[in-house]
Parts: structure tokens; sequence; C-alpha cells
């Protein structure tokens, strides 16, 4: 999860601790590849954390730019391109408000990243900052997980085991726990990610709140936010979206552009 709203003071502390505990899974590069190739023109990461997917799309030919909030992951992203050699524009900035003087022919939010914005003002200054940022035919395209429902009526005192990975430190072993509770009124998942030193026993508790996105919610919400939707899938590989898919992958442009 990429953060673009946060202060680094929740789950983005540490962007090296950050990149051990995400040992990526996720089969989203692929997708936004592609759709950066069909953009042909630059593109703007937005919440890009420590570049898991704005480096790799460097590599492969992409003119691309990263906006994040948290200075932990720029950091980190900065050091992980200088490695590779690669000269990208890691800028630290809020998804919600941004100005860039600059406009793109994509700009993506991926990784669940939108699920940070929890109210209303906050999902209306993103859209109308991307709105502002579209070249004429540009695409905005973003990630979310479909709600399942069994999930959001968990016991908030059950601790579940959610990564164990080497400390970037040396000599140990991190365990991460999840407790989590759903606040209905506000839909938003609250998890508490407790990280345990195998070593010393010592636990630090990070947070981390989950904006949850009703399918026909969302669609309203790109709608009356000036956007149109161009796909909607329910996976990365472009299968149609159904009450049975675990994300909800949206394309969008802005209402005004019939392209």
């Amino acid at each position: 999860m990429n953060s673009g709203t946060g202060d680094g003071s929740g789950i983005y502390w540490d962007g090296l601790h950050y990149d051990a505990f995400n040992t990526p899974e996720q089969d989203d590069f692929r997708f936004y590849l592609a759709a950066a190739k069909k953009a042909r023109g630059p593109v703007l990461e937005l919440a890009c954390g420590t570049g898991r997917l704005t480096i790799p799309l460097k590599k492969a030919g992409i003119k691309i730019t990263g906006l994040d909030l948290a200075a932990p992951m720029l950091e980190r992203a900065r050091a992980k391109a200088d490695e590779a050699g690669l000269e990208i524009p890691f800028l630290r900035g809020d998804a919600r408000k941004f100005g860039l003087g600059r406009k793109f022919r994509l700009i993506f939010m991926a990784f669940h990243s939108m699920q940070h914005l929890g109210r209303c003002g906050d999902l209306e200054g993103l859209f109308a900052s991307v709105s502002r940022h579209l070249a004429p035919g540009g695409r905005f395209i973003f990630d979310v997980f479909n709600p399942e429902p069994l999930s959001l009526v968990r016991d908030p005192k059950e601790m579940l085991p959610v990564a164990y990975y080497q400390d970037p430190a040396g000599g140990n072993k991190i365990l991460v726990n999840e407790t989590c509770s759903y606040d209905r009124a506000a839909q938003v998942s609250r998890i508490i990610w407790h990280y345990r030193s195998e070593k010393t026993g010592k636990t630090i508790k990070k947070a981390l709140n989950l904006r949850c996105f009703f399918p026909e919610e969302l669609l309203a919400l790109v709608h009356y936010n000036g956007f149109r939707v161009v796909a909607r899938y329910g996976d990365f590989r472009g299968g149609p979206f159904s009450g049975a898919s675990r994300e909800q992958v949206l394309i969008l442009s802005t209402r005004q552009d019939a392209g």
C-alpha cells in the first residue's frame, strides 16, 4: 500500500521496513505498463511509495513522475532509483491538492491507495487535481478493493498474522500481526499492525485506515466529480467486474473529454 496522503507516522514510517514487509505478489505491473505504453506520453503516479511500480516502468522506457506525501517512502524510492542508475522525478506532494504546472497523458493511483481518502472533501480534491493535470484524451486509472462483507464483521480483538520478514537492520525477524475494526458510519476499516521484534519481544503499533468503496457508490463518486468510466475490470488481467471480484479497477476520462 502506498501513502500519498499520510505523513509517514502510520505504516509508512520507514521505507526499508515497508519494502521488506511488502514483497510484491501483485499482478498489477503488466496492467499499468500496458496502460502507460498506450498513453504515449508523460505519466504521473500518485502515492508512488518506494517506487514499486515507478522504477520498473521507468526501466521499461516510460517517462514517469512519482508523487507521494510520506518523506520516508520518497527517500527509499530515490535511493532505489539511484542504485538502478535511473533519473526519476520523485516529488513530495499531497494527492488531494497538488499543482505541478504540467499535464500528463496518464495519471494512476495503484495498490488501493485511494482508500486512504476517507472524506468527501479529500476525494473531491483528488479528482479536481487529477482533472487539472490530465492532457486532452488522457486517462486516470485507479484500483480499490471490492468490499468483502465477512471481513467487515471481524472480531476487533482477533489478531491475525500478516507478515514475517527480516529486519532491514539485520540480525532479527519481525512478525506483523493485524487487528481490525470496521467503522460503519465512516465506512472505514481501522487496522492496527503490530510489529513484534522476535529478538527483543518489543512491539510497535502502526495504524492503517482504509475507506471502503461499494461498487455503485464508486460509480456515482466518479460521475459527480466530472469523470466517466471508460472501462471497469475485476482484476488486472482485464476480466469483467462482478460481485465476486476482489478488485475494482477503473479507467476514467474527464466527462468533457470525448476522446
